[in-house]
């Protein structure tokens, strides 16, 4: 969100991720950009539990 830079993480480390969290289903898994150390906010994730994230829906 921070630097714009992209990184691609699979698919099914994401979903791993959102299996493993217990925490608020309205946040989806997040991890750190390798260049800036900031949070990194999916393009596109339709979560385990039906949710979806989209980065243009907080852009």
């Amino acid at each position: 969100m921070t630097c714009h830079e992209e990184e691609e993480i699979p698919y099914d480390v994401v979903r791993d991720f959102d299996l493993m969290d217990g925490g608020d289903p309205t946040t989806p898994p997040r991890f750190s950009c390798e260049q800036c150390g900031e949070e990194m906010y999916p393009a596109y994730y339709k979560g385990v539990h039906g949710q979806e994230y989209k980065l243009s829906d907080i852009l």
